[in-house]
């Protein structure tokens, strides 16, 4: 059974069919993984009384194979009728495109949300940052053009914007450009707030860059509709420099095009894991966010925890947050008792567990939660 959307908002059947996409080099290995570690927290918290029945969905290297392209219209369509889908690690396409971007564009999937929690046991470089527990909301595409100087249409661009806007732009630069729509970030915005409440978060933070101070009043124009939610704006210097103070005073930040890249990779070097989903108005793809690894591939040796928590923030997503605790507590559990996968941890008085026996283990500890 699939998921209905009404004006009431979305009913979840307590059978639900749900898509994974297995990916290519490690993704099978993860996928199943946060598979079974998902299914065995479903079974422990409501006793059979609610269930997902998977379905596999073919994207990436084994649908072009198999159909000869990457990204098949009867897999679209799949997606499309399950709403929540789980994914894997992908390659690039051979052009160098990033399929996840495409995917992105086809499903609507405007908005991308990105969460970064600390279980104790990992490796942080900012020592505040063992109380971080946050979510991020931006743009899911990337938005970014650059016009390289070796590129013949970047003469045509340069004298374009010379003759008409009066700027002073040398024959010998190349040119990078960010965009920032005003309807996508209403939208994202108003996205980010239907997330914090279904996520009990009470607050949102708006950072506004120097470059871009119009995207904090777009998004100002949305949450002021909503009275049941804090919000706040804060300029760039002063989110980092209260983000690394008191780090456990933020919970959803929405980020702008400019931002974005280099605030999340900052915040992504300091904690080691990242999770999350990217999210349309009636379709979710909950990522593995982390690389394809194809020379890891066969060897039980990958990281699953990234798309482990994707599915908690699946199953919190669907209102199933008894199993997404379950998950949480035990993990934690496997971590305080020294079983991390070797990604996320540099320590050398411990032995990292291989992926399945790291999933064997998340189990394992579901039964005295």
């Amino acid at each position: 059974m699939y998921i209905e959307f009404t004006d009431a908002g979305m009913v979840v059947p307590d059978t639900l069919t749900i898509g994974y996409i297995d990916g290519d080099g490690i993704g099978p290995e993860i996928t199943k993984a946060m598979i079974d570690v998902v299914n065995s927290a479903i079974e422990l918290a409501y006793g059979g009384n609610k269930s997902i029945e998977w379905h596999r969905i073919l994207i990436g290297s084994e649908a072009y194979d198999k159909f000869g392209t990457y990204i098949p219209e009867d897999s679209i369509k799949e997606i499309q009728k399950m709403s929540v889908v789980m994914k894997s690690t992908l390659n690039l396409m051979p052009d160098n495109r990033d399929i996840n971007t495409v995917l992105r564009r086809r499903l609507g999937l405007y908005s991308n949300i990105r969460m970064l929690k600390y279980i104790p046991g990992m490796d942080i470089r900012i020592n505040t940052f063992n109380r971080l527990n946050l979510t991020i909301v931006r743009d899911s595409l990337p938005n970014t053009h650059i016009f390289y100087h070796s590129s013949e249409s970047t003469d045509d661009l340069i004298k374009f914007i010379s003759d008409n806007y009066d700027l002073n732009i040398t024959p010998d630069s190349e040119i990078y450009m960010v965009t920032q729509s005003k309807f996508r970030t209403r939208k994202i915005a108003k996205q980010a707030i239907q997330y914090s409440k279904r996520n009990g978060n009470g607050k949102i933070t708006i950072v506004e860059s120097q470059q871009n101070p119009e995207f904090a009043q777009w998004c100002l124009e949305e949450a002021s509709k909503h009275e049941d939610i804090n919000y706040e704006i804060m300029k760039t210097r002063q989110f980092m420099q209260k983000i690394i103070m008191s780090p456990e005073n933020f919970e959803a930040v929405l980020l702008d095009n400019v931002l974005s890249r280099t605030l999340v990779d900052y915040l992504m070097g300091a904690i080691n894991t990242e999770y999350g989903c990217s999210m349309g108005d009636e379709c979710a793809v909950f990522e593995a966010v982390q690389s394809s690894l194809p020379s890891e591939a066969g060897y039980d040796a990958a990281d699953p925890l990234s798309f482990i928590l994707s599915g908690c923030a699946m199953l919190r997503h669907i209102g199933w947050n008894e199993a997404t605790k379950i998950i949480e507590k035990a993990i934690s559990a496997a971590f305080m008792d020294n079983k991390i996968p070797k990604d996320i941890t540099s320590r050398t008085d411990i032995n990292p567990i291989k992926c399945s026996e790291f999933s064997s283990e998340i189990i394992k500890r579901m039964d005295g939660i």
